[in-house]
């Protein structure tokens, strides 16, 4: 079975690619922890793909999504091709559309209780 499930950060806004066959590329920063030695943070950038996306997840992912956090589950894919003479291999996340989901993050109230005078 190929699936991947995964959440992270948007690091930038998607970009979407092909006029008549739509292609939404996105990268997910998923965190890792951090180095023991330098106590620097580690971070997994995922490259994602949505093929034919619908107008809500084009929205969703290309206005203002920087630093949004998401879930989403999909299939790992990896390719093939030449450039320039030199052949090249990629790995991407095909993700399934439906499962794209914006975390909300709930942080606490603030005490707006007054203290008796």
């Amino acid at each position: 079975m190929n699936k991947f499930v995964g959440s992270g950060t948007l690091p930038r806004n998607a970009v979407i690619i092909g006029s008549e066959k739509k292609v939404l590329r996105f990268t997910l920063a998923t965190h890792l922890g951090h180095n023991k030695k330098t106590e620097k943070e580690l971070w997994a950038y995922v490259p994602c793909v949505v093929f034919n996306p619908v107008e809500g997840t084009k929205r969703l992912l290309t206005e203002n999504t920087k630093g949004v956090v998401i879930e989403l589950e999909g299939r790992v894919n990896t390719s093939k091709f030449e450039s320039k003479g030199v052949m090249k291999y990629s790995t991407e996340v095909v993700v399934d559309e439906r499962s794209i989901h914006p975390v909300i993050i709930q942080t606490a109230p603030e005490d707006t209780t007054q203290e008796p005078q």
